[in-house]
């Protein structure tokens, strides 16, 4: 099998898919934006061939592809490739580009809306009998002016088409709106302000569309907290309630994803479950990893098992929660050295975060684990605790 991976330098940790499909006997065809060279030299042992590109610039990409046809077909591999993939929010709609302009198996231009902007996804929940939300797209100040009286104060004001907390607002009054509206340069969705936790339901599908692995990240405040400079703590947990995997699990069908990971934000609200947000990727960061470390298992190995028609061989039961903490460039109560030691053997990674995860994931990340989800929340407490 062949499969075109587009942008295998970033994020750092997916170069393990890269991996992972090599160990597996796939052969790994890459576009990216970085010099071959400056890859690690593994990974470059795990691609057969790679084209340097902006992944910007859609011409310049089908030139790519192109070349890295001819190539493959000089070697001795005939066909299309057949599968595309990026993991990646940044890259979809080129993931479906190529797919339609190359006759690709995958996501179309047509299935990218709803995985994209924020009104389509709404009218998706809404047709799921999902409670949303009010609000809607507004053109104008004068609209959005309208449309927050009739909601109440406060409200969110963020980019119909968008990722995580970049661009998101909490607004408080109308001087507020006034002032935040005019500098707004996108497509801009104004919705009722929401107090509540929120989680996510996670996961992996199959070749027929069957969710083979499924996750619940749990949030300590929000992202648009952390954008605003709250020291980042979510935890994966032990548990999925079934309230959750049925909503979940019923959104995932409506979307027809197959081969693919999701991600999908609500608010809990106790007695339901709010759908913020739906992505066809893996969770962000080192959340893909926390996973792993929860059921001491390999993610990376099962997408590329499940490409080729194999078991995914993850284990069934999640023995530990695994927690994030994300510290930026202040003191803290407890030192670099200091939070180590106390950590001890349920610190499972700590590293620098790439710098454009600062502002939301926190510079350094320490990643732990133990069995009682009490235990997570005392330990990002305390690694969190300035001083």
């Amino acid at each position: 099998m062949d499969i075109l991976y587009l942008s295998p330098e970033f994020p750092p940790n997916y170069a393990h898919f890269v991996r992972c499909l090599h160990a597996e006997g796939i052969r790994v065809w890459a576009i990216g934006e970085a010099d071959f060279y400056s890859l690690p030299a593994e990974l470059r042992a795990c691609i057969r061939w790679y084209a340097r590109a902006a992944l910007d610039r859609w011409e310049r990409v089908e030139a790519a592809v192109h070349e890295l046809l001819e190539i493959k077909h000089a070697q001795g591999f005939e066909g299309p490739f057949a599968w595309v993939e990026s993991h990646n929010e940044a890259w979809l709609r080129l993931e479906s580009w190529i797919n339609e302009r190359f006759d690709i198996p995958g996501l179309r231009r047509t299935d990218i809306e709803p995985l994209k902007k924020k009104s389509v996804m709404k009218r998706l929940f809404q047709d799921a009998r999902l409670p949303v939300a009010r609000g809607a797209v507004v053109a104008s100040l004068e609209e959005a002016l309208r449309l927050a009286a009739e909601l109440g104060y406060p409200v969110c004001l963020k980019p119909n088409e968008g990722v995580g907390a970049r661009g998101v607002h909490r607004v408080d009054d109308e001087a507020a709106l006034r002032e935040i509206f005019p500098r707004l340069t996108e497509d801009v969705l104004l919705e009722d302000w929401i107090s509540a936790p929120i989680v996510t339901f996670d996961g992996l599908v199959d070749l027929e569309g069957r969710v083979v692995f499924e996750n619940r990240l749990v949030y300590g405040e929000g992202v648009v907290d952390y954008a605003a400079g709250r020291d980042p703590f979510f935890y994966v947990s032990r548990r999925v309630p079934e309230g959750l995997a049925a909503v979940g699990g019923e959104l995932v069908r409506r979307l027809g994803l197959r081969r693919k990971f999701f991600h999908i934000e609500f608010f809990d609200r106790g007695a339901d479950w709010v759908p913020i947000e739906l992505n066809a990727r893996p969770p962000g960061g080192a959340i893909l990893d926390m996973m792993n470390y929860s059921i001491d298992g390999d993610l990376y190995r099962a997408w590329a098992r499940i490409l080729l028609g194999r078991p995914p061989e993850l284990p069934a039961a999640k023995k530990y929660a695994v927690g994030y903490v994300g510290r930026r460039d202040r003191p803290y109560a407890l030192s670099h050295g200091d939070l180590l030691a106390r950590l001890g053997g349920r610190l499972v990674e700590w590293g620098e975060n790439p710098p454009l995860f600062w502002e939301i994931m926190g510079r350094t990340r320490y990643l732990f684990r133990a069995e009682d989800e009490e235990e997570i929340l005392a330990l990002g407490a305390e690694a969190r605790r300035e001083g």
